[in-house]
């Protein structure tokens, strides 16, 4: 059995699109899905799915309010394993979303309960129009289709249960025994940092349950961090702590605003001498931050070069490179051909994702193998200094002991495996250059589309302005 819940992905006040960014990272990490293998996407590169999502949104002037879509997919405990539940995810996307959305999607195997989460666009690639979500479109539509697929899997459907148990002696903790004044200030904390890193509420949940903090749902919503015997009520932890609250403190802090916050009031040591004020260092979360904002360009160097102003006259000159190669290489004499030629690429596209499903398959068949390959190059030095009599690295030998015995129960040498290895990565590689190359062309072409509509509006619009201009002279007349 599979129960689906949809999320929606707001702006935020700041950066419009960091919320969406932050989700898509969130189901891609590695270590949720073994090393990147239980991951997919259609219409996008997985890898660059925020920027292909963003530029989208850029294209067709829809670059604020609601942001994407995040559909969470969670099967029983033990009820299939991580490729039946990748295969229920990648046909549901398939029969989803694949016409019109780009979307990235993923398995994560490291709970108990195995778990998909879809992340799509909200606004489509096609035609600019933004996914309408109607009140009666999760029982209808999207739970009905994942029990549809689940059965065709052997997975049981999803008894709707109409039925709610009522909260008895829902009673507040003692304070004293768990010790509130101890344990506050650490909750605080851990809420302050998940609020930062969140995009809206259910991430600010999942990212406390990452931390161990078990939630217990209830008039109140509670919480209880480990170690701690009972729960402890969001609310009671004081002003800007409760279930509300939180929801708008989401919406509204940022690193930035948790910096001001750190750094309003805090002591600053003046040096006399030379007039300067001594830095204050960053903290471990900060620093955390930091690191993020630079990697996605928040933060950035100086140039050295006056080359940045030119970089607009440059970018405009490589779209209209990218616009004549596009009308050049499909042939194209009129406007009204467009359409069809971007039917084609679309369906090109679709082969070529099928394409990447079979090379996936392939690669997880041999996915001990390949793991094997990769603990031998990483450890091989430490290996070599195991073997020349140094102790330190026995664990290191031992981990590649284990790899090269993998190798032999599968009757392959290590030069095969790595060579086989080798063959997939390039197969995969070309395969994902070629649907950029396809995507950038389909935006290409809905962007001459468009241009070629404003200019005849704009035409309309002179025209008009003309028409006026004329009839108040021959009014004056």
């Amino acid at each position: 059995m599979a129960i689906s819940r949809i999320l929606h992905i707001n702006s935020h006040e700041h950066s419009s699109s960091s919320h969406l960014q932050v989700a898509i990272n969130y189901i891609l990490k590695d270590e949720k899905t073994m090393n990147g293998l239980l991951t997919g996407s259609v219409n996008c590169i997985k890898e660059e799915a925020y920027e292909n999502m963003k530029a989208t949104k850029k294209l067709f002037g829809k670059t604020d309010k609601r942001q994407g879509y995040h559909l969470i997919i969670s099967f029983e405990e033990n009820e299939c394993d991580e490729n039946t539940a990748m295969k229920v995810i990648q046909e549901f996307v398939n029969e989803y979303l694949e016409s019109d959305y780009e979307a990235v999607y993923a398995v994560h195997n490291n709970t108990i309960h195995i778990h998909g989460h879809i992340i799509w666009n909200s606004v489509r690639f096609t035609d600019g129009y933004k996914y309408h979500y109607k009140k009666g479109d999760w029982e209808r539509d999207i739970q009905s289709r994942v029990d549809r697929i689940c059965e065709k899997y052997g997975l049981n459907k999803l008894e709707v249960q109409k039925d709610k148990e009522e909260i008895k002696n829902n009673k507040e903790w003692d304070q004293l025994k768990d010790g509130p004044f101890v344990w506050n200030e650490q909750i605080k904390k851990d809420i302050d940092a998940n609020i930062i890193r969140a995009y809206d509420f259910e991430s600010f949940i999942v990212g406390l349950e990452n931390q161990g903090y078990q939630i217990k749902y209830g008039k109140y919503l509670a919480i209880k961090p480990p170690e701690m015997k009972k729960f402890r009520r969001l609310k009671t932890l004081g002003e800007g702590y409760s279930e509300e609250e939180i929801k708008v403190r989401i919406t509204k802090e940022d690193l930035k605003s948790y910096r001001r916050s750190e750094i309003i009031g805090a002591p600053r040591i003046n040096s006399f001498k030379s007039g300067k004020i001594r830095k204050r260092k960053l903290t471990g979360l900060q620093k955390e931050y930091f690191k993020m904002m630079y990697q996605l360009g928040k933060i950035k160097k100086r140039p050295y070069s006056q080359a940045w102003k030119y970089k607009r006259d440059v970018k405009r000159f490589e779209y209209l490179q990218r616009q004549y190669l596009y009308l050049s290489h499909y042939d194209i004499n009129k406007a009204e051909e467009i359409p069809k030629v971007q039917s084609e690429i679309r369906n090109k596209i679709g082969v070529l994702n099928k394409a990447k499903d079979v090379i996936t398959e392939e690669m997880e068949k041999h996915f001990e193998v390949f793991n094997a390959v990769d603990v031998i190059e990483n450890e091989k030095n430490a290996y070599m200094f195991y073997k020349t009599g140094d102790e330190t690295f026995r664990k290191s030998a031992k981990v590649v002991e284990a790899a090269k015995q993998v190798l032999k129960e599968n009757n392959i040498s290590f030069k095969e495996a790595k060579k086989l290895k080798e063959h997939y990565e390039k197969l995969m590689n070309e395969n994902k250059s070629q649907i950029k190359k396809l995507r950038l062309e389909i935006s290409t072409g809905y962007r001459i589309l468009k241009e070629i509509k404003e200019k005849e509006l704009q035409r309309e619009y002179v025209e008009n302005k003309g028409r006026d201009i004329d009839k108040k002279q021959v009014k004056r007349r």
